[in-house]
């Protein structure tokens, strides 16, 4: 048996998997053993993602038998039985998952899927074809499992079978086709050799085309003379059969091969929701996908957006395709049958009579005739609001994705040229492929053109400071890799005119929907917002920025932490479901204020970084909106530099190693928020033989923080900064006391609040 090419996946059962990219070659039962216990397919498609519109090529035909032709168990059909309908047709079979199982109202039955080697077939509609072809002339096949782009349930348990022959199922139909060429009657004798060959030249070059299968089967046609022709002779005849066909096909009227085998291709199965839905679903699997926390999604120019309309333009853009299709198709079935005679007879007699008076030939086509009047009606149907809306709602189980498996690889960055591996660079660059489920692209190409530029633009912004340069770089490479690697807030900070907000805002924008800006607010603490929303619009980002914010504010560790981190966010966005997803952005502050920082857990401190931006840039170095002039003239080295940062903090393990003035910075930020160190040095004297009333140490600890204006903490995380700094407490009959500090003496006559009895200081 001819060994046939199989694709198998690495679940059983998951109808919305579209990957296939493990490889089979399948010889022998136990070939195909590996390869059925799991979901498979049996075409190579691009990118080994099943589609119509992706498939490649196939050395193997699947049918599903089902045995739903009939409820008399003396009628239902077994691979040997299959073998006695299709004599000399080699083919294995494995039992289904349903096999000898109740499905549906039919009762248990022998059900099985057929594997039939054949001749590589590289076009999806001719396979199509092939399939509609054997189960038309094998009638037990399912009708409804016909497409290129079909799935098989994995089954473990399956149970194999394997009938030898020594004729492949194209080349047994295609012998088929011309009832074996006429090889059933008489030897072609003297006298009508020529006629005879002519005819068929002519039949078969329309049929197939001037290929090497019309002028084999002329080939086979003309050994049939008796006596032989001269070759001279045969030649002579295919010649001109051959200008025959050529001028045939330059009449307008006129269905090349390859055109008549696409005349179906959107006709669905049955002229139904879910008959439409299949097909288009097949068909366009790279132009649309649903998930309920997203919504209906639209593939163009590189990339998914998230948009009913577009969505929807899909379905009546397909449905403009399909009535074209539909109306060619009856136009062609009219023009045969006015050529068989029968619209003449229906036009001169009753349709009684004229059904009766039908030769077969006549039948066959006024029904192909009553057929694509019927695909017709159903295409205009299929174009209206209630056929559109019931389409998509149909479709949407169809196309239905994983909401994580949008902008799933963290390494693939999507620029307009292409898409390229973060990792290896700027050598990377492959096609879009709308199977990589990408919703973000950059706004620009990465080149060289205007580094330069850019390079200018960095030495004036960092003073030429080229371990902060090197050190930003990163920081930005961090940014275009969709996985956080470092969990960290960035504080861009320093007063105006120091080209902060310039450089960010030139970052964001050649990254284009990968960076997103949020309000400062979501950091802030004690502001209100929309929390799941805002999160919901993070999801795939790999930059965030957020912009100035007011002087003394206060940072919410909370949302710091949340979004400096690698746990899944909670998210919901308006009127969708809600989902979770794990952050894939670093988040970037920049300001000329920075936020006040009360936590004194290493949880926050190790995600702040603080990048100084020292410059003054005035007079003739201030060149107005010059983050549009660096976009327009060097956005694509500003992308390149980032990839390239990316690259090597790739390389250099994300092990991210701060210059000194971002160490200098960032110590300076958290000995300035150091509230209990503060409070410790200008209230309290420390010592091992000293004690001080727990009470009395946070009465005056509120007093200090509200003469200068700071948040005050409550008398919980009062206590936890004493127990974190090693002061133990020490309880008496009276009171609790604190050990190891006491309050200084010139802050005796401060104002305290009233003391409190033991009774209150125990309750607390």
């Amino acid at each position: 048996m001819n060994p046939m090419t199989m694709y198998a996946s690495q679940v059983t059962g998951q109808a919305q998997n579209t990957h296939y990219p493990h490889q089979h070659v399948v010889a022998s039962l136990d070939d195909l053993k590996n390869v059925v216990a799991f979901d498979h397919v049996v075409a190579k498609y691009e990118g080994g993602q099943r589609g119509n519109s992706r498939f490649l090529t196939s050395d193997c035909l699947v049918m599903d038998v089902d045995n739903d032709h009939s409820e008399i168990e003396t009628e239902w059909v077994t691979p040997q039985r299959l073998a006695e309908l299709m004599p000399g047709v080699p083919f294995m079979a494995a039992t289904s998952r349903n096999h000898m199982k109740p499905k549906g109202a039919s009762s248990a039955r022998p059900r099985f899927h057929v594997y039939l080697p054949i001749n590589p077939i590289t076009d999806a509609e001719a396979y199509q074809a092939l399939k509609r072809q054997l189960a038309a002339k094998v009638p037990v096949f399912d009708q409804n499992a016909l497409d290129a782009g079909r799935f098989i349930y994995g089954n473990p348990e399956a149970k194999t079978t394997a009938i030898e022959g020594e004729s492949l199922v194209d080349e047994w139909l295609a012998r088929d086709l011309f009832a074996e060429f006429d090889q059933a009657s008489t030897l072609i004798g003297e006298g009508s050799r020529n006629a005879t060959l002519s005819r068929f030249a002519g039949r078969v070059l329309i049929r197939y085309g001037n290929t090497e299968r019309a002028r084999e089967l002329f080939e086979q046609k003309a050994a049939l003379c008796d006596p032989p022709l001269p070759s001279a002779e045969v030649e002579q005849i295919w010649a001109s059969a051959t200008r025959f066909a050529e001028k045939v096909a330059e009449d307008p009227n006129y269905v090349s091969p390859e055109a008549y085998a696409q005349l179906t291709s959107l006709k669905p199965e049955d002229f139904t929701d879910v008959g439409q839905a299949t097909l288009i679903a097949g068909e366009c699997a790279d132009k649309v996908c649903f998930s309920p926390s997203t919504g209906w999604a639209a593939y163009g120019k590189g990339v998914w957006d998230e948009s009913e309309p577009k969505a929807q333009r899909v379905f009546q853009d397909f449905t403009t395709r399909q009535l074209a299709q539909a109306e060619k198709a009856l136009e062609i079935a009219k023009q045969h049958a006015s050529e068989t005679g029968a619209l003449g007879m229906m036009s001169v007699m009753s349709k009684a009579k004229a059904l009766s008076a039908f030769s077969p030939e006549q039948h066959s086509a006024y029904e192909q005739v009553l057929a694509e009047e019927a695909w017709v009606k159903f295409a205009y149907k299929a174009r209206s609001d209630r056929g559109i809306q019931a389409a998509m709602r149909q479709a949407r189980s169809l196309v239905l994705i994983d909401p994580e498996d949008l902008d799933k690889d963290p390494y693939m960055f999507n620029t307009p040229g292409g898409t390229y591996d973060l990792r290896i660079g700027l050598s990377s660059l492959r096609p879009h492929d709308p199977f990589d489920l990408l919703t973000k692209k950059t706004t620009v190409t990465p080149s060289n053109e205007g580094m330069d530029i850019w390079v200018d633009c960095l030495n004036t912004i960092f003073q030429g400071d080229t371990e902060l340069i090197d050190y930003v770089q990163r920081i930005c490479g961090l940014a275009a890799i969709g996985k956080v690697m470092v969990e960290s807030l960035v504080i861009a900070y320093g007063d105006g005119s120091n080209g902060k907000s310039t450089f960010w805002n030139t970052i964001a924008r050649v990254l284009g929907s990968y960076a997103e800006t949020i309000s400062a607010e979501v950091l802030i603490a004690g502001k209100k917002n929309n929390a799941k929303n805002d999160m919901a619009q993070t999801r795939g980002r790999r930059l965030l920025i957020a912009g100035e914010n007011d002087e003394g504010v206060r940072l919410s560790s909370s949302s710091a932490k949340q979004l400096a981190s690698t746990d899944k966010i909670a998210a919901e966005k308006k009127y969708k479901d809600p989902f979770s997803f794990t952050p894939s952005h670093m988040l970037i502050l920049y300001t000329n204020h920075l936020p006040k920082v009360t936590g004194l857990d290493t949880g926050i401190w190790r995600r702040l970084i603080v990048i100084p931006f020292n410059a003054t840039i005035t007079g003739s170095d201030d060149v107005k909106n010059y983050a549009d002039y660096l976009f327009e003239n060097a956005g694509g080295a500003v992308l390149a530099w980032i990839m390239e940062g990316a690259r090597l903090i790739h390389a250099e393990d994300y092990k991210l190693v701060p210059p000194p003035c971002v160490q200098q910075a960032c110590a300076d930020y958290r000995r300035q928020n150091d509230w209990f160190g503060h409070f410790l040095e200008g209230c309290c004297q420390v010592g091992e033989e000293f004690t001080e009333s727990s009470k009395a140490l946070y009465d005056t600890y509120r007093v200090w923080a509200e003469s200068r204006r700071e948040w005050v903490k409550n008398a919980a995380d009062f206590y936890a900064a004493l127990d974190r700094a090693g002061f133990e407490k020490k309880r008496t009959r009276t009171m609790r006391l604190i050990t190891g500090l006491r309050l200084k003496n010139d802050f005796d006559d401060a104002p305290t609040l009233e003391a409190e009895v033991f009774v209150g200081e125990a309750q607390r």
